[in-house]
């Protein structure tokens, strides 16, 4: 049997984010996350990185005028699918602030998932 090493649960969501290599001279690049949780996001990156790498974050949440900054460490990687590396990416640096409206927007889509499985 598999032991569950997760902390929080995972929610499946296409959220747009740009991120960069953290003290690094290189372009922002766009991305998409697979899915989302309070410690960090799943996403789809187009170039490569590398289990350790500090990213410069900037996630897109629905309910905000511009995007949240974070910064992340990419805790795994997995192989390269038409151009694209999946990443976990774990939140190290986060105001608490836009922490909140992180897990605000998480909870909102909890509870429309819920209502949709009611119907």
């Amino acid at each position: 049997m598999i032991e569950e090493r997760r902390r929080y649960f995972r929610l499946d969501t296409d959220i747009g984010f740009t991120y960069k290599i953290k003290d690094i001279l290189t372009p922002w690049e766009k991305a998409i996350t697979k899915n989302i949780s309070p410690g960090g996001i799943r996403g789809l990156v187009g170039r490569s990185i590398k289990k350790g790498d500090w990213l410069e974050l900037n996630i897109t949440l629905p309910s905000m005028e511009t995007p949240m900054p974070a910064i992340g460490k990419v805790i795994w990687t997995a192989d390269e699918k038409a151009g694209k590396i999946d990443a976990g990416i774990k939140f190290e640096e986060i105001e608490p602030e836009l922490k909140n409206k992180f897990l605000e927007h998480i909870c909102e889509l909890m509870f429309s998932e819920l209502e949709r499985l009611r119907m």
